[in-house]
């Protein structure tokens, strides 16, 4: 399996399946490995990585492995079920307290962000089915965390903040539009960088004031850059009101946070407390002082 790995790997910086098929002539592969290799593709190919014509031909090729009710991920699914979805296709991200799956529902490919243990402030929980990686099934405790952060991704939205739009939800997990993309940390060099920080804190702002939300954890980390260069905020699981003790000090750190990534990266910069008092006339003046 390590070989294959490898020739897994030259086969995405390439774009080009013959590596990939080279080291698999003559190994053995079980159906599972054949699942876990498609689902590495799927995500490769969504993220613009490798072409069709590469994902096809890998597809065909290890198709012939699997039996029928074997091929894609592994069915039935009790994830995609209590999703609402057609099939899982891969992992997009995995975090501490959530992981972020691509997914498939009429046609359309959606994210689910499946949070994997309770980590809600309520009392109560409830046992819900999650699979995990590898395909094993086991019961876990889940909050309503899902449902608090759904209603913030909402509000965000309906604000004109630009954020995932959010399609539905139930304990434990969230469904939204999947945007191609990598988290700003990780993501190519931006081409303009001054402008998307610019766009960046005017979304900090559009939230607070017209959301009356604070991220509360923003950092490169929680930036999404879609393929099309646009910044997205992202996991607004520790989102406070606006007006609640301690916001505006919340509010303070995340804007440091953003600027000093782009100080330090792309060497430009913004005034914080700029960006601070701007928020605090549209909350509590007349001049909400935004773009």
């Amino acid at each position: 399996m390590e070989q294959l790995g490898r020739a897994l790997l030259e086969t995405v910086q390439k774009d080009d399946p013959e590596p990939f098929l080279e080291a698999l002539e003559g190994a053995e592969v079980s159906p599972e490995d054949a699942n876990r290799f498609l689902e590495a593709l799927r995500i490769q190919r969504e993220k613009r990585r490798i072409s069709e014509e590469t994902l096809r031909v890998i597809e065909d090729t290890l198709s012939e492995v699997l039996e029928p009710e074997e091929r894609g991920i592994l069915e039935p699914d009790p994830l995609a079920e209590y999703a609402g979805v057609d099939r899982i296709l891969g992992t997009i991200m995995t975090g501490k307290e959530a992981d972020v799956l691509l997914a498939e529902r009429d046609g359309e490919k959606v994210a689910l962000k499946v949070y994997r243990a309770y980590t809600g402030y309520e009392e109560r929980y409830e046992e819900r089915i999650y699979r995990v990686e590898g395909g094993e099934v086991r019961r876990i405790r889940r909050g309503d965390a899902a449902l608090r952060e759904f209603s913030r991704l909402r509000r965000a939205y309906e604000a004109g903040v630009k954020v995932p739009e959010p399609y539905d939800a139930r304990p434990g997990l969230i469904v939204m539009k999947y945007i191609p993309g990598e988290p700003l940390h990780r993501a190519p060099d931006l081409d303009d960088p001054r402008s998307v920080l610019e766009d960046l804190l005017n979304q900090v702002v559009r939230l607070a004031v017209d959301a009356e939300l604070v991220h509360g954890d923003l950092s490169a980390f929680n930036i999404l850059v879609g393929d099309d260069g646009t910044p997205y905020i992202i996991d607004l699981s520790e989102a406070v009101k606006v007006k609640e003790p301690g916001a505006f000090e919340t509010l303070q750190r995340d804007v440091k946070n953003l600027v000093s990534f782009f100080e330090r990266k792309y060497g430009v910069s913004a005034d914080v407390d700029e960006v601070v008092e701007r928020v605090r006339r549209g909350v509590y003046g007349t001049d909400c002082g935004r773009r």
